[in-house]
């Protein structure tokens, strides 16, 4: 015997209250039998889309479903663009403020860290009090943040900008694909999420062309200026025209059959019956780790980031100025157009492919919308290893730069295409949970960067290789911990079978580091 659970049960069964999630195309034990539950469509076979609540986000008008869509994928990109800037312009940022390179590209990585992990802070509050609110707040922040840096007239002051950046800036990235759920139901959900996550991934891809050109006619500091001023607008627009998306089935809603005047200026609880739990709620994204149909695909699209986009941006530049004696502005071009290009072609084939294909199977299953159809894009993404393999052989021939594009562009398309598939398979897998859902892909994504980043500022020529991984926490913990060089020389280095100390040594670490200072470190051979 078939049994069917509609929207509104599902909605109950699996809402972020509930401690034990689970697959919602998952068995449902039923008595001594199992059952699948899936969505089933209108005509009987599934809910419809349309539900009795005037409040239903999925009610309005398709023009205002979109607008809103757009206004989150926007602060996406804003949110990318303005992290990735000033990557350019290191070396200007580094003489102006007497710093080293070193220690200027930590502007970026400073946001990558926060924007990763504030997100899952926000995610129980946001759930709560709605979204509206978090993006207003969190907007504002990251444009004092970025107007702050860009007039900070020391580093210290630039750092703590971009730390108050990154928990603003994060927000669209952490809670935005939560919000296009909010909007849109399965069936219609691939597209949009698609025209997001290519807002978002194409941030850092435009950035550095813009950055460029910036750098040149203006000053670093505009790099802040500008997405600062920006995100002002934003804030102004979001008052206006950002309704909230927030809704539950179960739960009442307090904005219901509110005029939407009084909606702008709504403060407070949106899910009136619900409470912010501590530490309960804010665990729920980290409990969603245990799940393979979360964690699995956001160690992949983490990967394929990296490795797809990170690894491009944080070695092109070197490579452009040393190997083809690019400037500014042309080492922007090649590390923004090629990837732009790719993904942009990616999407073409990505997101309203996705659903295609899934209301497809829909059609020939009885209504059934299975979350799993959403892979039928693997294949696609096997475009990332055709570009990025032979990106490291054709820098090391010295080959000409439009060969280095062209894989760029390839591995775009299987990055873009990687990043549809991850978010909509996930948030379809997991919607109610979309929230904690997106927060920890996000966090995957900002972990798995960090590697490369500082191998990239501490000039590793090869950080894909695992024994340069090695070589790169070890130089970081020496540099930027101990925040000393000759560290180095105390530290075991096992990659390349030296010891620079013996343990059991009777010679103290701090006698060690004043003898070095004098006659060098001494090499002891195992």
């Amino acid at each position: 015997m078939n049994t069917k659970i509609s929207e509104t049960q599902k909605e109950d069964e699996f809402s972020s209250e509930t401690p034990n999630v689970v697959h919602q195309e998952s068995v449902v034990k039923m008595g001594d039998n199992q059952h699948l539950s899936d969505e089933k469509r209108s005509n009987g076979m599934m809910p419809s889309r349309q539900t009795d609540h005037t409040g239903d986000p999925r009610n309005w008008p398709l023009w205002g479903r979109a607008w809103v869509a757009f206004l989150v994928s926007a602060m996406g990109f804003m949110a990318q663009l303005g992290s990735s800037l000033i990557n350019p312009c290191y070396t200007i940022m580094a003489e102006d403020m007497n710093i080293s390179v070193e220690q200027a590209s930590y502007c970026t990585t400073v946001f990558m860290l926060f924007s990763g992990f504030v997100p899952m802070l926000i995610v129980p509050f946001s759930n709560i009090y709605g979204r509206r609110n978090v993006y207003l707040i969190c907007t504002v922040i990251a444009a004092a943040a970025n107007i702050g840096s860009g007039a900070a007239k020391s580093y210290g002051t630039v750092i703590v900008g971009r730390v108050f950046y990154g928990i603003g800036g994060g927000i669209p990235l952490g809670i935005g694909a939560a919000t296009i759920c909010d909007l849109f139901p399965q069936s219609e959900r691939g597209f949009y999420m698609g025209i997001y996550t290519l807002c978002v991934n194409n941030g850092p891809h435009l950035a550095p062309i813009a950055g460029g050109y910036i750098a040149l006619n203006l000053s670093w500091r505009w790099c802040y200026y500008i997405p600062g001023i920006i995100q002002a607008i934003f804030v102004v627009i979001l008052f206006f025209t950002f309704p909230e998306t927030l809704f539950s089935r179960t739960d009442f809603n307090s904005l219901e059959k509110t005029p939407y005047w009084k909606k702008l200026f709504f403060h407070g609880k949106v899910l009136s019956g619900r409470s912010v739990v501590f530490p309960k709620d804010f665990l729920a994204p980290y409990r969603m780790c245990k799940y393979v149909a979360v964690s699995l695909p956001a160690v992949y699209w983490a990967t394929a980031n990296t490795y797809g986009s990170a690894l491009f941006a944080l070695t092109g530049s070197k490579i452009a100025a040393e190997q083809y004696d690019f400037n500014v502005a042309q080492t922007g071009l090649l590390m923004g157009v090629p990837l732009t290009v790719g993904c942009m072609i990616g999407e073409t084939s990505a997101g309203w492919v996705s659903d295609w294909i899934l209301n497809a199977y829909a059609r020939r299953h009885n209504g059934v919308h299975k979350p799993e159809i959403r892979l039928a894009l693997l294949p696609g993404c096997l475009l990332l290893l055709a570009g990025v393999f032979p990106y490291g052989p054709l820098v090391q021939e010295k080959k000409p730069w439009i060969d280095l594009a062209i894989c760029m562009g390839v591995a775009g398309v299987g990055v873009q295409m990687a990043a549809t598939m991850v978010y909509t398979y996930t948030t379809d897998c997991y919607k109610p949970q979309s929230a904690e859902v997106a927060a920890i892909i996000n966090a995957y994504k900002s972990s798995e960067f960090r590697p490369l980043a500082i191998a990239s500022v501490m000039g590793e020529r090869n950080p894909a290789d695992p024994v340069t991984s090695i070589r790169i926490y070890h130089r970081f913990l020496c540099r930027a911990v101990w925040r000393d060089r000759r560290m180095e020389h105390f530290i075991p280095r096992p990659w390349d079978g030296e010891w620079d100390f013996v343990i059991g040594d009777h010679l103290s670490l701090v006698q060690r580091r004043e003898d070095s200072r004098e006659a060098g470190p001494t090499v002891l051979t195992r």
